[in-house]
């Protein structure tokens, strides 16, 4: 891999995952998890900084197109882009993931509780609470996406497989793809499961299974099966070729 181009996908993974981190650790904080937006925004837009110097090296090869290579539209050449279609996959599967989930807890963000209550405050913080945590999830699946394209040196991993680190001899199949992307995700979730249960963001219910107390096995279990659903929905919407002039 060129030095510009391990640049552009080092910049464009660290802005996605730092990013996530700041808009989770946001819930219960709204100008943190503008922060966290506005850092993805940053890391995309340094990875648009690095495509320029490539164009000028003369080493940028323009990103492949989806679904088919004939469309016109940029609209829809954008859509159908495969980190896009990630994000919203992954935003409407893990928002009801989340909603689901609502009986295996106390309480989230001050000790509110969930039932026996329907003011407009807590319609409220119904919606900030679960679209800021699917949002997360969505981000979270698009990291893992671009971890795995830097390791698989392919961007559509999911369809095609790829070679670990770009060596020829070490060719894998798609589901090693999802093998290494699902585990960034639980290895990441279990992270700020910890760390989010230490801050007292949340308390589990007698519903919820855990694992050393802290560690919510049905989160846990989401991110397990979302990675690979999302990636087979989006390989099944869209299909590389080749940009024609």
């Amino acid at each position: 891999m060129k030095p510009l181009v391990f640049l552009r996908t080092l910049v464009r993974t660290a802005g996605i995952l730092a990013g996530a981190f700041l808009v989770f650790t946001g819930l219960a904080n709204l100008s943190r998890m503008f922060l966290g937006i506005a850092v993805i925004l940053a890391g995309l837009g340094l990875g648009a900084l690095v495509n320029a110097a490539l164009r000028k090296a003369g080493q940028y090869v323009p990103p492949q197109t989806v679904a088919d290579p004939e469309a016109r539209n940029p609209a829809l050449r954008f859509l159908l882009q495969p980190e896009i279609l990630i994000v919203i996959f992954g935003f409407f599967f893990n928002f009801f993931w989340e909603v689901s989930q609502i009986p295996m807890y106390e309480g989230i963000n001050r000790g509110i509780p969930y039932f026996g209550e329907n003011t407009v405050e807590m319609k409220l913080f119904f919606v900030q609470t679960f679209w800021r945590a699917a949002f997360l999830d969505a981000l979270l699946l698009v990291g893992a996406h671009l971890l795995t394209l830097a390791i698989l040196r392919e961007r559509f991993w999911f369809s095609k497989g790829g070679r670990l680190f770009g060596v020829r001899s070490l060719a894998v199949r798609p589901w090693a793809g999802f093998v290494i992307s699902t585990s960034i995700c639980v290895a990441f979730l279990i992270y700020l499961e910890i760390g989010a249960f230490d801050q007292g963001l949340w308390a589990y219910s007698r519903l919820m299974p855990t694992l050393y107390t802290k560690i919510g096995l049905i989160p846990v279990g989401g991110l397990l099966v979302s990675p690979t659903l999302v990636f087979l929905l989006t390989r099944r919407v869209c299909r590389p070729g080749s940009p024609r002039a």
